[in-house]
């Protein structure tokens, strides 16, 4: 049987995937920019409801019309569609802070684009997102219907020293 490659491991479970380890999150980002991804890594470490939407226009070069609201994240995120690369991987580094100041508005941004994903998909590329955390017991409700499962290194909670 032929290896999967990381785009597909982590797809098969939905298009956000949780990492703990930055070591883990480093090699499989490693595979991704060898395999003609686009990456974009962000620290969220001080985002809140009121940044959030600069840090995101800023990292993923959004137009200056963009609106700083989760519509207009979910109308710009589709249009960064690029057919040079296999697909786009973002990373939010630290999110459990982000999700300790404001819960809601976190996993909002991350249904948008787990949403977006699946579009991508019908198109022909992929989107995915990578979420490191701090917290080994990091947990989403269904995002874009599918709830986000831990990378396959740390799958098990031992691994998470859990």
């Amino acid at each position: 049987m032929k290896k999967l490659g990381k785009d597909i491991q982590i797809l098969r479970d939905g298009p956000i995937c949780l990492y703990f380890k930055n070591t883990i999150l480093d090699e499989d980002l490693n595979w991704f920019s060898n395999n003609d991804f686009e990456v974009i890594d962000m620290n969220t470490q001080s985002w809140n409801r009121k940044n959030a939407h600069k840090y995101l226009k800023t990292a993923l070069n959004f137009p200056d019309y963009y609106g700083e609201n989760l519509d207009a994240f979910n109308d710009s995120l589709g249009d960064m569609y690029n057919e040079r690369f296999k697909g786009l991987i973002l990373i939010f580094r630290q999110y459990d802070n982000f999700v300790s100041e404001d819960q809601e508005f976190a996993e909002g941004i991350l249904d948008v684009i787990a949403r977006n994903s699946r579009e991508w998909l019908l198109i022909g590329q992929k989107l995915i997102t990578l979420v490191q955390s701090n917290n080994p017991n990091l947990y989403f409700p269904k995002l874009g219907g599918i709830s986000p499962n831990w990378n396959a290194a740390e799958w098990l909670n031992e691994n998470r020293k859990l």
